[in-house]
């Protein structure tokens, strides 16, 4: 049965949004947010109830910062203004979301493996339920369409994104997109400086504030090359210089964490692309696909069930 393609249609944001999740988002956002900003945060999580019936004045002095900081504060958080975001406040208490009860944060040298193991398992899944809230599908087709049409894919990043690196190259290979990844910076620019507008460059990159991921991104731009940014940091210079950025959303503290929180985000982002390419995928890729698992078959070890 043919694969029909997923209609290229703008997904309204609040139409894909919890709004309950808003106080799970204020606790992911916190860590990267200014010292001003972070009162703020901390003001919201510890007195939401009172701020649901404050002036933007009143949380803005509770919190011992400015009107102006109050209104940067609602924009980190994807909100238009302090009245929409009180009403989401309202909703999330109404509903019964408070921020996560156990958090990596809560992690101590004395914590016991079961308080551990929940608060990793928390962290994971607002991960995904976050990411989910504030994708824009309207942006996540435009870069699926780029990747679908491209002549090659060029993937960067440097630490731990290595291991979305390596999960994006095994599955654009899945869809047959011709794919490169590298987390060498020299090699990356001279593949992106060299590239041109049929060229789709993904750079990986949490906090947004990697030089390396920055210059790459600034050389496919200067190149004509489609930039795609999966970051946290959507006011990040990174971002700037990027044709599309996709928001992976994860709640980790700075110190200790490990990453594996926001590398789930972005492993849940690259699911999204390949699913996306491959519900586009043409009829002759159905049949490429299903010779390529006839030819890897015979390496697969029986377990003797069902035979």
């Amino acid at each position: 049965m043919p694969l029909h393609p997923i209609p290229e249609v703008r997904v309204p944001h609040q139409m894909v949004t919890p709004h309950g999740d808003v106080l799970r988002l204020v606790a992911a956002r916190r860590d990267e947010l200014t010292p001003a900003l972070r009162r703020i945060a901390d003001t919201i999580a510890q007195h939401a109830d009172e701020v649901v019936h404050m002036s933007t004045a009143e949380l803005a002095r509770r919190a011992d910062t400015s009107d102006a900081a109050v209104s940067r504060f609602c924009r980190s958080v994807d909100v238009a203004g302090f009245p929409e975001l009180r009403s989401l406040i309202a909703v999330a208490l109404a509903q019964g979301r408070q921020p996560t009860p156990v958090s990596l944060a809560d992690v101590r040298r004395s914590s016991d493996l079961a308080t551990i193991a929940r608060a990793i398992r928390n962290a994971h899944v607002d991960a995904v339920d976050l990411t989910f809230a504030r994708l824009d599908f309207g942006v996540t087709a435009l870069v699926i369409e780029a990747m679908r049409t491209a002549r090659q894919v060029i993937g960067f990043g440097v630490g731990a994104a290595s291991a979305v690196l390596a999960d994006l190259d095994f599955k654009l290979g899945q869809v047959g997109v011709p794919v490169t990844t590298t987390t060498d910076v020299h090699r990356a620019l001279a593949l992106t400086a060299r590239a041109g507008a049929d060229t789709v460059a993904i750079i990986v990159s949490h906090s947004g504030d990697t030089r390396e991921c920055l210059e790459v991104a600034q050389a496919g731009a200067a190149a004509g090359v489609t930039v795609v940014v999966i970051t946290a940091a959507a006011s990040s210079a990174l971002s700037r210089a990027a044709t599309h950025v996709l928001r992976p959303v994860a709640h980790e503290p700075r110190v200790g964490a490990g990453g594996t929180a926001s590398r789930i985000a972005q492993l849940y982002v690259v699911d999204l692309l390949y699913l996306g390419l491959l519900a586009r995928a043409p009829d002759e890729d159905a049949v490429a696909a299903d010779r390529m698992n006839r030819a890897v078959r015979p390496h697969r070890v029986s377990s003797g069930e069902g035979s």
